[in-house]
């Protein structure tokens, strides 16, 4: 009689020697159907690998969903457009309390405060703001399921060679 773990919950399974290669058996623990794979060393592996391809695919498409947020949190403005309202702001000023006249070249000016103003704040959001923090939490997040994904995978392919 030997004993391996139960690959769900990780508890002692007696596999007694009657249990031939391919033979499943379930974890007493668990409930979790294995299928007895004897060589060297005695191995279980999942005798139903059903949910565990239920969840890789459910996986693939939290890993899909995740990359867009992806690229629109790379690809969003954020904070740069209140350039925007800067380069407005300015320009109201300038009108209003600095006497200056509406022309194209105060339009220019007012579009050059708002670009740079827009670089300057999306730059800073970028560095030190909420961008990066929600960029980095979505990569640590799609890296944590693509081992999940592996792992899943490594589990479908023990099953199938037994």
């Amino acid at each position: 009689m030997q004993s391996a773990r139960c690959i769900h919950c990780r508890s002692d399974i007696t596999v007694p020697d009657t249990y031939a290669h391919g033979d499943h058996i379930k974890c007493g623990a668990c409930g979790t159907r294995h299928k007895v794979q004897r060589g060297d060393v005695l191995r279980l592996v999942l005798a139903d690998v059903g949910p565990l391809k239920d969840s890789l695919k459910a996986n693939e498409q939290l890993v899909s969903r995740l990359e867009d947020e992806l690229r629109g949190a790379r690809a969003s403005f954020g904070i740069g457009a209140n350039g925007l309202g800067i380069g407005l702001a300015w320009a109201i000023w300038q009108v209003g309390f600095q006497n200056q006249m509406i022309s194209s070249g105060l339009g220019f000016k007012a579009f050059g405060v708002a670009l740079a103003s827009g670089v300057a704040l999306e730059t800073a959001n970028y560095l030190f703001l909420a961008k990066r923090v929600r960029m980095t939490r979505l990569s640590e997040e799609i890296q944590e399921a693509r081992e999940e994904a592996r792992r899943l995978q490594q589990k479908i392919r023990d099953a199938s060679r037994v």
